[in-house]
């Protein structure tokens, strides 16, 4: 082949190249022809069993071509505040011409709701909800990478459930009909006033969460009582996310005997770990009910002075608030919403090994109390420290307003 041929030739092959490309430009100008879209078109959970929770995204695929062909990858991501609880990806798609959709399933990352849990309780329980999707689309002379997501937000308030539930610990209770009595035979009646209870969340780790329950305790008697030992729980849908003894709670700020001095009034926390490794198996529970939980917050607080236990509340119960929890991740026309619903008692109770171990137990013929009774007596037979209990006549039952008993 001469030089003048192979230019020729070369000629004709950029002439036809240019012409093609031409021609697509102009079937692209006339709307004729034009590069594929794609984005998101749902997002919804999958199937729910042992450490499984499916999620099922839905890709719409647009292929604006009058004559079908090609194919696509896509690609996608769920993420709860910023962290990548699922991803996965489609290879070799179809691309008829018009519109498509491909639904895609995958698992989330189980082990990671520890971390989301974390990240949500430290942003004041709002997660931001975000599914991105990408799609390498290409179709003949055309290709392009259209990308789309979903964003929205998820709040509940788990720690105001606890703190409405606890705070019904507050009234004035009374351990009547005990054989208790004083140095000088006189039968005690002990009381002790719940000024205030709050909760609140205290440090949190991917791994652990803190719940410290602030309480003011006030003693009207005229003798030292013990700090009231704590035990509870806190269940959605009746996984019992946080559970705790009472030798298990570490009261802060207290001194080393612990007790409640005549007529004072002291701040206890009450301090409780919450292991995230619980997060999960409710998480799961709650997807797979539509995203609706029942929430249990329930506790009960008890000491025991020279044998007599008193319990708050009374008759040896625990106090027991429920809650409905719903959220609004991926399932539609329902609302993020923590609404109350009642307040009772539960069987629950403290171990006597549990309260002596809690430091909740004091043997009042061991006190200074004891020792120093009478030792100021000036023959006056109502001046014998014990108006106090026998004057006051407290209301000792709870409040209906507090528990709705």
């Amino acid at each position: 082949m001469n030089r003048k041929r192979v230019k020729r030739v070369g000629v004709v092959g950029l002439v036809v190249v240019l012409g093609v490309v031409a021609l697509v430009g102009i079937l692209f100008v006339a709307g004729i022809i034009g590069v594929p879209d794609g984005g998101l078109e749902d997002n919804d959970w999958g199937e729910v069993d042992d450490e499984r929770i499916g999620v099922v995204t839905t890709v719409w695929l647009e292929n604006p071509n009058p004559i079908g062909g090609g194919d696509a990858d896509v690609e996608y991501a769920v993420a709860l505040q910023g962290v990548d609880l699922a991803e996965g990806e489609g290879d070799g798609l179809s691309l008829p011409s018009g519109e498509s959709t491909h639904q895609f399933r995958t698992d989330l990352f189980y082990d990671r709701l520890p971390a989301w849990w974390h990240a949500h309780l430290t942003n004041d329980e709002v997660s931001a909800v975000r599914v991105n999707a990408t799609a390498n689309v290409s179709a003949g002379p055309v290709s392009g990478s259209p990308s789309g997501s979903y964003e929205d937000s998820v709040d509940t308030d788990i720690e105001g459930a606890l703190d409405r539930g606890f705070s019904t610990f507050e009234g004035s209770y009374s351990a009547t009909g005990t054989d208790l009595r004083g140095p000088d035979g006189t039968a005690l009646e002990p009381t002790v006033d719940v000024e205030s209870v709050t909760t609140e969340w205290g440090e949190v780790t991917e791994n652990q969460t803190e719940i410290l329950v602030n309480a003011s305790i006030h003693n009207p008697n005229a003798y030292p009582i013990p700090t009231p030992a704590f035990t509870g729980y806190l269940a959605m849908n009746e996984i019992r996310v946080a559970d705790w003894n009472a030798s298990e709670v570490e009261v802060l700020d207290v001194t080393e005997e612990g007790t409640i001095q005549p007529d004072t009034t002291e701040q206890r926390t009450f301090r409780i770990e919450m292991d995230n490794g619980n997060v999960p198996e409710w998480f799961a529970t709650h997807v797979d009910r539509g995203e609706r939980s029942d929430v249990e917050v329930a506790g009960q607080l008890a000491f025991e002075l020279s044998g007599n236990r008193l319990t708050i509340p009374q008759q040896e119960d625990g106090l027991s608030c429920s809650f409905d929890l719903t959220t609004a991740i991926f399932v539609d026309n329902q609302t993020t919403d923590m609404q109350f619903e009642e307040c009772g008692t539960t069987p629950l109770s403290i171990a006597q090994g549990e309260l002596e171990a809690a430091g909740a137990t004091l043997d009042l013929t061991e006190t200074d109390w004891w020792r120093d009774f009478g030792s100021n007596d000036d023959g006056d037979d109502d001046d014998d420290g014990l108006f106090s209990v026998r004057e006051r006549q407290p209301d000792f039952s709870l409040s209906a307003h507090h528990c709705g008993l």
